[in-house]
């Protein structure tokens, strides 16, 4: 096992032979966690999908990291699996096939039969992984601050923000009971759906390091031809995959966050989801917050729209407002022309993350987990039938957004302007200049063509208020003194009196003052 100083001597090295962080671009990155190992790759995967904390340039040559690492001896393997179940692996196994069937950064796959007969499939986490992982990250945090390197590329990418989000996702993913519950949970929550198929998994052979899990020999979901061999319809495969996924993020809040073309199969009718090690979650205000943006989206409502980012925002400091509106003005009008069905659900993320960037806007981690495990699965239904897509689905799904036609529509606006359109505009304008202030984001923007003057102005007219309001004051307090004495006032008699005279003689003054001017 290599110790901090060795691995640290490793990593400069690396950084050298790539002439980082000067010379820093997106394929010279990419190579670069190549060569550095299973926790950089994993970086590197996971930042692929955070278009809205890293450029799309690097965010495209991040996405072809390879998803296969060098897999471990087959010794190793060995070891870790008689070591977990205290057991020979004869007690265990009738079969072992020591190549393995997938090999990722985290745990590779063996394919094998157990004492009983039952056909399975073994996930075995590297060794030490979680130890070499948590070293990684911490001298990466070390050469981050030693190396002055947020300074240097932070225009680019956060990397104490890129740090920080890998080790969260991984740990999770580290921890193979966790994995075996997101199985558990995913099976009670699609239990109702015929079209899915959920995993069966070998309790008494798992643990927080190894995996056990039913054997999926299946039709790959991309294998189009296999597919329609066997006699499968791709448009309703399609169309039951993207549904489901839908269901999963906004009526469940549990979904599948890595859906690409090797973690889903075809068995009997069945879609069947592999690999759970990567889940997300949306909580329920979330899931109400992006139901209600998208059916915005839909109807077009941008006043809704920016008001529902700015209460997602995770920042402290509120966006511009206005050019925020603006920016989604432009936006959805880009895609006004084109038919729902025409969208590219891709690009349009696309533009909308470089929109969020743009207007210092940053979603909940939930939220662009699910961004990107959308961005996933529109790359999954591409290859099954490019007839299907999300923004479909999403037009079903917000169907009560458009149950008027664009004739009823037009109709129900001329009507409204006849019968007068302004009473009518005038709730939801006020209704959203409460929202902007309940949420804080209200700003006004004054356009002045002679800024100083006019701010000098207005800085009169609240000088001369103030007076008026104290003058009124000091009559009011007069009077009342007057009301409630006979005679003999209090000293407070003489002091307000002196007051009313001199706010009195004040605004007299600035009156016949402005009178004179004009």
């Amino acid at each position: 096992m290599k110790s901090s100083a060795e691995r640290l001597k490793e990593i400069i090295d690396i950084f050298h032979k790539y002439h980082f962080p000067k010379q820093m671009n997106p394929s010279s990155l990419r190579m670069a966690l190549e060569d550095l190992g299973p926790t950089f790759v994993k970086m590197g995967q996971i930042m692929a999908s955070r278009e809205d904390l890293i450029p799309k340039d690097y965010c495209i040559e991040l996405a072809r990291l390879r998803s296969s690492v060098k897999p471990m001896n087959y010794d190793v393997v060995q070891n870790i699996i008689e070591n977990e179940f205290g057991k020979k692996m004869s007690e265990i196994f009738q079969e072992f096939e020591k190549e393995p069937i997938g090999s990722a950064s985290i745990a590779e796959v063996h394919k094998a039969k157990l004492i009983t007969g039952e056909t399975i499939a073994v996930k075995v986490q590297r060794e030490n992984i979680e130890h070499y992982m948590r070293m990684d990250m911490n001298l990466l945090k070390k050469a981050i601050s030693l190396f002055h390197l947020n300074k240097i590329i932070g225009d680019i990418i956060d990397l104490n923000l890129v740090v920080d989000e890998v080790y969260e996702r991984t740990k999770e993913e580290m921890d193979f009971q966790i994995e075996k519950k997101h199985i558990k949970e995913f099976e009670i929550n699609n239990k109702g759906i015929e079209f899915i198929k959920t995993i069966h998994v070998f309790e008494q052979y798992c643990t927080s390091k190894v995996l056990t899990m039913e054997y999926i020999d299946g039709i790959n979901i991309n294998d189009q031809k296999m597919l329609l061999k066997s006699g499968y319809d791709l448009n309703e495969i399609g169309d039951k995959l993207a549904s489901n996924y839908i269901h999963q993020a906004i009526d469940d809040g549990f979904y599948h966050a890595d859906p690409h073309v090797d973690n889903i199969k075809i068995v009997d009718g069945k879609i069947v989801y592999l690999d759970f090690g990567m889940m997300g979650r949306l909580s329920k205000g979330n899931r109400d917050l992006l139901e209600k943006c998208m059916t915005a989206i839909v109807e077009k409502d941008i006043n809704e729209v920016a008001h529902i980012l700015v209460l997602m925002d995770t920042k402290v400091d509120f966006p511009d407002y206005m050019k925020l509106k603006n920016d989604l003005k432009f936006l959805l009008e880009k895609y006004e022309s084109k038919e729902i069905i025409d969208i590219d659900i891709k690009l349009f993320l696309s533009d909308f993350l470089s929109l969020l960037q743009s207007n210092n806007i940053t979603l909940p981690k939930e939220i662009t987990m699910l961004v990107r495990g959308i961005v996933v699965l529109e790359g999954t239904l591409e290859e099954i039938s490019p007839d299907i897509n999300l923004i479909r689905v999403l037009q079903n799904r917000f169907q009560y957004s458009s149950l008027l036609s664009k004739d009823k529509i037009r109709d129900i606006a001329l009507n409204s302007v006849k019968s007068g359109a302004s009473l009518m505009v005038l709730p939801n304008e006020a209704l959203t200049t409460l929202k902007g202030i309940n949420s804080g984001e209200l700003r006004f923007n004054i356009e002045l063509t002679d800024s100083k003057h006019q701010i000098d102005r207005i800085e009169r007219i609240v000088h001369l208020l103030i007076i008026t309001v104290l003058d009124v004051a000091f009559i009011l307090g007069t009077s009342q003194i007057v009301v409630h004495y006979d005679k003999g006032y209090p000293i407070i008699f003489y002091v307000y009196l002196f007051g009313t005279i001199l706010c009195t003689l004040w605004l007299l003054y600035k009156l016949i003052m402005s009178k004179f001017k004009r």
